[in-house]
């Protein structure tokens, strides 16, 4: 007995319509790929920070970014995987926006430094989960990025930013009587706490809606470093 003739696409078919019909349901495309790992990425840093990692399990995200464990698996075999990403395609380009002003130094020093202080609120603006993300995985005790962050990010800069303020005071630009050292703590301090403790702040001084946002905070640290760096008046002797 004859077996019937395969289907075969109609003339008013074209090719590519034809396989699309005829795909079989397997690996994502390569444009689903790119969308659902960038959404599970978001979904995973935003839990990060909100939940921290170690209590963020990996069925949670999935969860958050409406896929199946079974497919986030497929593009993160592990936790430790999923981080290592995080640390490469968000948290490594943050702080290369941060740190650009810093790697092209303008011919003053403190003007380098101001450009990277409003640089990074801006980058801190942009991104709200990285404070509260370097609260709980950096500054705590047991963070799980604390040892990575510092060695492959935090070292660096604050070599760098102690380094410009150094040169800045021999060269007259800033106050040279203050410890170069803790001028860098006071200006990243500066620059990340209204951002790292906003939920709080934003209660207690209930600002209107149009007060107290990114700009303002931006032009009121500008202005404390701009102030609180000046060289000190000679006082007339006695």
């Amino acid at each position: 007995m004859r077996k019937p003739a395969a289907a075969r696409p109609s003339a008013g078919t074209s090719k590519p319509e034809a396989a699309k019909k005829l795909r079989l349901p397997g690996r994502p495309t390569t444009a689903a790929k790119v969308d659902a790992r960038g959404r599970i990425l978001d979904a995973a840093i935003a839990l990060f920070a909100a939940r921290g990692i170690a209590a963020t399990p990996l069925r949670a995200i999935a969860q958050a970014t409406g896929v199946t464990p079974a497919l986030l698996h497929y593009y993160f075999t592990s936790k430790d995987s999923l981080v290592d990403t995080l640390l490469a395609e968000r948290i490594a380009p943050f702080v290369a926006l941060s740190a650009a002003p810093l790697l092209a130094p303008w011919p003053s020093p403190r003007a380098t430094l101001r450009r990277f202080l409003e640089a990074h609120m801006r980058n801190l603006a942009a991104h709200a989960w990285m404070p509260r993300l370097m609260v709980r995985e950096v500054l705590s005790e047991g963070g799980s990025l604390r040892e990575r962050v510092a060695a492959q990010f935090s070292g660096a800069l604050a070599q760098k930013i102690v380094a410009l303020i150094a040169d800045a005071q021999r060269k007259h630009e800033i106050r040279a009587d203050l410890d170069a050292r803790l001028i860098g703590l006071s200006m990243v301090s500066l620059a990340v706490f209204p951002f790292a403790a906003a939920p709080i702040w934003r209660g207690v001084l209930k600002p209107a809606a149009h007060e107290l946002n990114a700009e303002a905070l931006i032009a009121h640290t500008l202005a404390l470093f701009d102030s609180a760096l000046e060289n000190k008046h000679a006082k007339p002797q006695r």
